[in-house]
């Protein structure tokens, strides 16, 4: 009898570690992935064409996400202005974020969702090698906390969409007094602000 009963454990238990095998494969079925490529400042570029003392250069957008069969998502979102001033090269408001965000509603050929997620962000820089010495990365205007974002995708044809995101940016950043002491910037300072230097963004999703 015992060992019978033994046996009927086992294939309870195979019987069990089946069922939760092929849940596990349905779910991982039911992934969906997209990428999107775009503008992420629109509204400061346009700008900075009537203000000539904006210096502001064309950024770009690349996001990865990650969608579930419940509506639900993650995404890594990355942003950043390159351009290069001899000798240096930079990549201004660089800014990576990490969001869980969940589509609300999906009429016709238009979907509308949201999220929240943490952000970093700062300049980049690389300065041209020269002759005697290296060529060296820095870093400076730090800055991280939480990114709300609002999304709308239009379909364009089956695996397309034309995406629209508004980004909400708060934290802890560095900055510094604009003030000049003895030809050099005065205090680092580190305060909560808002970061929007990137507040509206346009791209190009594909479905994969």
């Amino acid at each position: 009898m015992k060992r019978i009963i033994n046996f009927l454990i086992i294939i309870f238990l195979l019987f069990n570690f089946k069922s939760y095998s092929q849940y596990d494969q349905e779910k991982i079925n039911n992934l969906t992935h997209s990428f999107s490529f775009g503008w992420s400042n629109p509204i400061s570029l346009i700008k900075s064409i009537t203000d000539p003392n904006q210096d502001e250069k064309i950024g770009f957008l690349i996001d990865y996400q990650l969608n579930n069969h419940e509506e639900k998502f993650y995404r890594v979102h990355m942003k950043f202005s390159p351009f290069y001033s001899q000798p240096t090269f930079t990549l201004n408001n660089f800014l990576i974020s990490f969001h869980k965000g969940k589509q609300l509603s999906q009429k016709n050929n238009f979907n509308f969702g949201h999220g929240l997620g943490p952000y970093f962000k700062c300049n980049i820089f690389r300065a041209q090698q020269t002759s005697g010495t290296q060529a060296f990365w820095s870093s400076d205007y730090f800055g991280f906390g939480a990114e709300y974002f609002i999304f709308f995708d239009y379909k364009l044809n089956e695996n397309l969409y034309f995406n629209f995101l508004l980004n909400i940016n708060f934290g802890l950043h560095q900055y510094y007094d604009a003030t000049i002491i003895n030809g050099a910037n005065s205090q680092e300072y580190w305060g909560i602000k808002m970061a929007n230097q990137q507040l509206i963004s346009v791209s190009i999703k594909k479905q994969l």
